[in-house]
């Protein structure tokens, strides 16, 4: 077990930083797939098996250690273990560089993304809401009010949020070198500034809102592992207007610890924060919101997921609730099946789509140091659940773009199909979607 946990660690570490296309502000956007190009795909997978004789060999080594004294470790014991550690790490970057040099092959002569011409104009401002159990660093920079840290308590507040004229649906423009270049409203996103606000005070300003709104519709955003407090706030707003959304953008920030290999500690802080989303719910249910739009993303699923269960455990209602969207969800397939699943298709008046892709490269990791499928991927087959409908979303998830994990809200196609749900609110088979499968085994895929 010792030689397989810091590989999952670290494996999902990587895999949720780089593949999940979910920048680091403190540094220029990733470019997907960027792999050694001196590298053929035989010699990574001769790479592969010999780190993988390797990792068994120290593993074993490490599994037989003797009980620590009161003297601790020797060590000897010490520099196996780090041997194992960074072995472990070299072999999820041969894993990664193998799935990136498959999809870079299929996906070379692929351009999903037309070109658009760019308009002219001034910024546009988007007032998001949110609620959050991150804890505040004391910054008045609306870039770093909040930290990675656990807060005690839940916090509401709105940003506002600079959106580019010339901003491509799909895109979140930004500057390349965050140290070196200050955000052009007019060029790149930027978050304007942020306003901490009691629950009361929140509710009171959400409701006058809504109802000078033309429609009282929610859309709930809960982000993945690796994301930080405004990496979220720009995605929600970047998602709401290539949405046009007709309502309110509301995201729930759990606190990812936003860094590298801190996968143990999101996973932590994900599993803490599923009675803090549980809450979040009870707290909107007062405002005079007719329709609510659940958008979760990668882990974020696992908050909203086992939440949701656990309401239904209680027999409590989510009132409102229209629309839960999971996207590429790194949940235990099982898990879903057995546990979660039931759960959400016998939730009244609410449908649940589950977005999955073959492309992910993500989830291809996080299913090999797993050892279980994960529910948004797809190789092998689209995993189905009676009573939610399965997306392939395969299409619409190249590997080249943001390593095809983030196409909840970087995909056109991803993007238009949700923003039909939203409008339409009407099943797969209505949406021009194909049908796929055998019954009672039967997904749809998007064009």
């Amino acid at each position: 077990m010792s030689a397989r946990v810091p590989l999952f660690i670290a494996a999902l570490g990587l895999c949720a930083t780089v593949t999940q296309a979910q920048p680091s502000l403190q540094r220029p956007l990733p470019k997907a797939c960027e792999v050694n190009a001196s590298e053929t795909l035989p010699q990574l997978e001769q790479r592969r098996q010999s780190l993988e004789r390797e990792i068994a060999r120290e593993g074993a080594s490490v599994e037989q250690k003797p009980k620590d004294t009161k003297s601790g470790p020797n060590a000897d014991m010490r520099a196996k273990e780090l041997r194992l550690h960074e072995k472990q790490g070299d072999l999820l970057e041969v894993l990664f560089r193998i799935e990136c040099q498959r999809s870079v092959e299929v996906e070379r002569s692929r351009n999903p993304f037309a070109k658009q011409n760019p308009q002219q104009g001034k910024a546009i401002e988007i007032t998001v809401y949110y609620a959050t159990n991150r804890s505040q660093t004391g910054s008045t920079d609306p870039w770093e009010v909040y930290g990675p840290e656990m807060g005690r308590s839940l916090q509401f507040g709105h940003v506002v949020v600079a959106i580019p004229p010339a901003h491509v649906p799909g895109n979140l423009e930004l500057p390349s070198l965050w140290k070196l270049v200050r955000e052009d409203s007019n060029k790149h996103f930027d978050m304007k500034s942020v306003q901490v606000l009691s629950v009361d005070t929140a509710r009171q300003e959400m409701a006058r809102s809504l109802q000078s709104m033309g429609s009282k519709a929610l859309l709930i955003f809960v982000h993945g592992f690796n994301m930080s407090f405004p990496e979220a706030a720009l995605r929600t707003a970047q998602m709401a207007h290539d949405l046009k959304f007709p309502g309110m953008a509301f995201f729930y920030s759990w606190p990812s610890a936003s860094r590298i290999r801190s996968y143990w500690q999101d996973e932590e802080a994900a599993r803490l924060s599923e009675g803090v989303f549980d809450q979040l719910l009870d707290e909107l249910s007062p405002l005079p919101v007719t329709e609510i739009y659940i958008v979760a993303h990668s882990m974020g699923n696992r908050i909203v997921g086992h939440a949701l269960q656990a309401r239904a455990d209680k027999g409590k209602e989510t009132h409102n609730l229209k629309e839960l969207l999971l996207a590429a969800p790194d949940i235990n397939a099982e898990v879903f099946r057995t546990v979660i699943a039931p759960r959400l298709a016998s939730m009244t008046g609410a449908r649940t789509t589950v977005y999955a892709s073959s492309s992910d490269i993500a989830l291809k990791v996080s299913k090999v140091v797993h050892g279980f499928r994960r529910v948004g991927e797809t190789t092998g087959g689209v995993l189905t659940y009676p009573g939610i409908e399965m997306i392939d979303a395969s299409s619409e998830s190249p590997a080249l773009r943001g390593y095809g994990h983030l196409y909840v809200v970087d995909s056109v196609g991803v993007l238009r199909d949700i923003r039909s749900i939203i409008e339409k609110k009407v099943p797969a088979k209505l949406r021009g979607l194909t049908q796929e499968g055998i019954s009672p085994n039967l997904y749809w895929k998007l064009p």
